[in-house]
């Protein structure tokens, strides 16, 4: 028996067998041609590559996993990744060695960037590469067959590992290196599996072919347990069915504390799926969609008619909550993928154009809400209100139908705007969003190891600043949520109640957690030292 330990990613209890992704040896029996027979060898690869991704698509269970396809399709036909390995195969490089070395690049890139979304990204270049380094090295890219219910094990899970599996079929998820907020984390938790994560270097090989009890309750992996150990994990899985089962009491509870004070509960969705829309409404938002990713339908680049029926669809299936919906953010990070194009397109305003003009057509439906990532003080607000402005003005001279006054805000996430958010509110903002978790990175480094990571949350600069948006929100009588918070750092979150917090949006699987202890807070030793 060995027991490892991890990070909860989705929670429950899993016993079976574990199945191990094994991606083979890359490079082996390699023969460089010369550049014009690499170059040729790449360009085929890339067309089966290609093939291979959009018959995925094509059969992809849920819009967000067709997405993540067209996201590496995207990739692999971009101009600056292309480039990047025609001038390394031209140096003399084998066409396989260059797309690795492409990879790296790309991928590197990407793990630097501070939102923790688009950081796990960095795995569907990894993906779409390994593709097209599997069959220029002459490898299969067939997922494994799972022929019983298995626990997956992987040192790091790409998503087409996942997209063309039976998903009844897999148990639960074990990752040596994907972090809680990775795509496979994501799915483990819409499937309702059990997911570990940060387990550390070898544990899949360790674990492959044996029998396991996987305890994200406890947080462990515990290979070839005893029999009391199963027999313990069977009893606490029935345990756990029956309380899913039954409903949950803490949902009807209204969202106030102890003492009374109100707070409101906002959902997040990573596209406008109606499975992430209930979800969220089921695990007890009560305010609504609070904030809706778009990078992706940008990157796949759609146009400004399918973001409107995209947005209408987003409202048609939050039921008459309001949504809010977050701009794209192309100019965030240099280190973004596809950068030169995506930067190019910014310079001439294309992508938040097109997007604006959608979204606010989109609004004369529903209460649909924007809010504007990356805002660098009340300057950067100022240069995102002309923009609003100049859709607008468009969209009357071409006599489209449009919402005159859809609530713009401000995310946030950099200190300049922190310490400028009455101005912003005073420039035109609605309401503000204060995205916990990169204000604090943009205060701190974060270290690579996210087990060892400082809990930020806590620090007292942090507090001091988001003390101070919520100080000048109070005078103006503006909203203020509190988003992108860690899952991890959910215990935190009655400090900002303290503090004046009354709206919290966060992950969907946080909801219930962090309603269950607001619930108990008592503020009443507060009463008239709020802002």
């Amino acid at each position: 028996m060995r027991i490892f330990s991890g990070t909860t990613a989705s929670g429950g209890l899993a016993v079976g067998p574990v199945v191990r992704i094994d991606r083979g040896t890359v490079g082996l029996h390699r023969i460089v041609s010369d550049p014009h027979r690499e170059r040729a060898l790449y360009d085929a690869a890339i067309v089966l590559a290609k093939d291979e991704l959009m018959l995925l698509q094509k059969h992809a269970r849920a819009q967000e996993d067709a997405d993540i396809l067209m996201f590496q399709v995207a990739l692999l036909e971009d101009e600056s990744f292309t480039n990047e390995i025609g001038d390394y195969i031209a140096a003399g490089a084998g066409s396989a060695a260059a797309v690795e070395r492409a990879e790296r690049i790309f991928a590197g890139r990407i793990s630097n960037i501070d939102d923790e979304y688009l950081k796990e990204r960095s795995v569907d270049v990894v993906d779409a590469c390994r593709r097209v380094v599997d069959i220029l090295d002459g490898r299969t890219h067939l997922p494994i067959q799972l022929k019983t219910p298995s626990i997956l094990a992987a040192d790091l899970f790409y998503p087409s590992d996942l997209f063309v599996l039976d998903r009844s079929m897999i148990l639960g998820l074990v990752s040596e290196r994907d972090s809680v907020t990775s795509h496979a984390a994501i799915m483990a938790r819409g499937m309702g599996v059990p997911a570990l994560c940060r387990v550390g270097e070898g544990v899949a090989l360790a674990a492959e072919g044996r029998r396991a009890v996987l305890d994200a309750e406890r947080a462990t992996l515990i290979v070839e347990p005893t029999p009391e150990q199963v027999a313990d994990a069977r009893r606490r899985q029935i345990q756990l069915v029956r309380r899913r089962a039954r409903p949950d009491p803490l949902l009807a509870k209204p969202n106030r504390t102890r003492d009374g004070t109100p707070f409101t509960l906002l959902g997040s969705a990573n596209s406008s799926a109606p499975e992430e829309i209930r979800a969220a409404m089921k695990n007890g938002a009560n305010g609504g969609i609070g904030l809706v990713r778009t990078e992706s339908m940008i990157l796949n680049g759609y146009d400004e008619e399918r973001q409107v029926g995209e947005y209408a669809a987003l409202l048609e299936n939050a039921g008459g909550w309001p949504v809010v919906v977050r701009l794209c953010d192309p100019g965030a990070d240099d280190g973004a993928p596809w950068v030169q194009t995506v930067q190019t397109l910014a310079a001439r305003d294309r992508i938040y154009v097109t997007q604006l003009r959608a979204l606010l057509r989109a609004a004369a439906a529903g209460p649909l809400c924007v809010v504007a990532p990356m805002i660098c003080g009340v300057q950067g607000w100022d240069g995102f209100m002309k923009k609003v402005e100049a859709c607008k003005a468009q969209l009357r001279a071409e006599e489209l139908p449009f919402a005159e006054d859809m609530p713009l805000g401000c995310m946030v996430e950099i200190p300049a705007s922190a310490l400028e958010a009455g101005e912003i509110i005073d420039h035109g903002a609605d309401f503000l969003y204060i995205d916990l978790d990169d204000l604090a990175n943009f205060i701190y480094v974060q270290p690579q190891n996210e087990r060892e990571e400082r809990r930020k949350a806590d620090l007292p600069v942090v507090k001091r600043l988001v003390r101070g948006v919520l100080d000048a929100a109070a005078a103006r009588n503006t909203d203020v949520a509190l988003c992108s918070i860690p899952l991890n750092q959910l215990d935190a979150m009655p400090d900002y109640m303290r503090l004046g917090v009354r709206s919290f949006c966060l992950e969907n699987s946080g909801i219930a957690p962090l309603k269950a202890a607001l619930t108990e807070l008592d503020l009443s030793d507060q009463r008239g030292q709020e802002a």
